[in-house]
């Protein structure tokens, strides 16, 4: 586990360098900085914006800002945002917290959903259980984020049964106000788990190992929740890894049409301001938290299936026997 853990640190490190390079190139090849709407300003003169641009380091060579921006992130120090004029640490933070939760809150309700009416469905095939879980699945996959936000927007509106917005920046994380965008933002993830719980569970029950189970004489909930359960979530699993990545991207416009404050929004504003700075902030810690969450997957697939792990112990003895090989060839005198 150790090993798998330092192995996926290390890709990660390497996938968040290339991110930053291939984010970093595309903002520059965009043209313009934070400071391009103060130069329309008529009120300010072109030497008081080209004195802020020296100032800032503006003026410097995209891969001169990139090398010194790539210096001070690793310590933390993600740049001044030119729109909240503030350091970005002190901005993305809040504001990362509320995403994390959101994205939490949203992969608990559609697991939650998923395994509840999934088994159900797969233990009764063909009865109203089975038949509900094919409307959801429908319903779920086809309808667009945007819809469901405005349809959540609308029934706030109009009923007030519960809040919208996340209370200004300085509020703290509201459990009633996170779940209005967490439920649109786990509506397809409802649909991607319980297909798979469906077809996963309907084939583990119908396997050997199920059928020795039920002629031991356990009861059918130990069957299906113990053994059969257990054997299928190992691709529901390795999509959790993926699904983060969904959950961050569509908190764009869950975030922006139900006004969260989180880092989909920050998104937003940052692109819509050129502050490039907050806007390189937001994408790696971003593609930082899609890898911690396919790390987690990975985690958690050993955790449920002792194979992997036997697989993982496998190769790691025939990397060392291979290897000792190796060396007591080189030792060995030739004559």
């Amino acid at each position: 586990m150790l090993r798998l853990v330092a192995n996926r640190v290390l890709q990660g490190v390497f996938v968040l360098l290339v991110v930053s390079v291939i984010t970093f190139a595309l903002l520059s090849a965009a043209g313009g900085d934070a400071l391009s709407e103060v130069s329309g300003d008529p009120m300010v003169s072109a030497g008081a914006v080209a004195e802020m641009r020296r100032v800032y380091g503006l003026d410097r060579p995209a891969p001169v800002r990139y090398a010194l921006w790539l210096a001070d992130f690793p310590r933390g120090r993600m740049g001044y945002s030119f729109h909240y004029h503030a350091p970005v640490s002190t901005i993305i933070w809040p504001r990362l917290l509320r995403t994390l939760v959101l994205a939490a809150l949203a992969l608990a309700l559609a697991w939650s959903v998923a395994l509840a009416l999934g088994v159900q469905a797969a233990r009764r095939a063909g009865s109203l259980w089975d038949r509900a879980s094919e409307v959801l699945i429908l319903v779920a996959s086809s309808t667009p984020r945007i819809v469901l936000a405005l349809a959540a927007l609308a029934v706030a509106a109009r009923t007030a049964l519960f809040p919208v917005g996340g209370g200004g920046e300085g509020a703290g994380v509201s459990f009633a106000r996170a779940l209005p965008p967490a439920v649109v933002l786990a509506a397809p993830l409802v649909a991607l788990f319980l297909a798979q719980t469906r077809e996963n569970l309907r084939d583990a029950l119908a396997a050997d190992f199920v059928r020795v189970a039920r002629a031991k004489g356990l009861p059918e909930r130990a069957v299906v929740l113990r053994h059969a359960l257990r054997a299928a979530l190992n691709p529901l699993i390795t999509i959790f890894g993926y699904s983060l990545g969904g959950v961050l991207s569509g908190s764009v416009i869950v975030e922006t049409v139900l006004d969260w404050p989180g880092l989909g929004s920050l998104s937003v504003e940052a692109a819509r301001h050129r502050d490039v700075p907050l806007l390189m902030a937001v994408v790696m810690l971003t593609a930082a938290a899609v890898l911690a969450g396919n790390l987690a997957a990975d985690i958690l697939l050993r955790l449920n299936d002792p194979r992997l792990r036997d697989d993982d112990g496998d190769r790691a003895r025939r990397r060392r026997s291979s290897s000792s090989a190796t060396r007591d060839a080189a030792a060995t005198p030739t004559v």
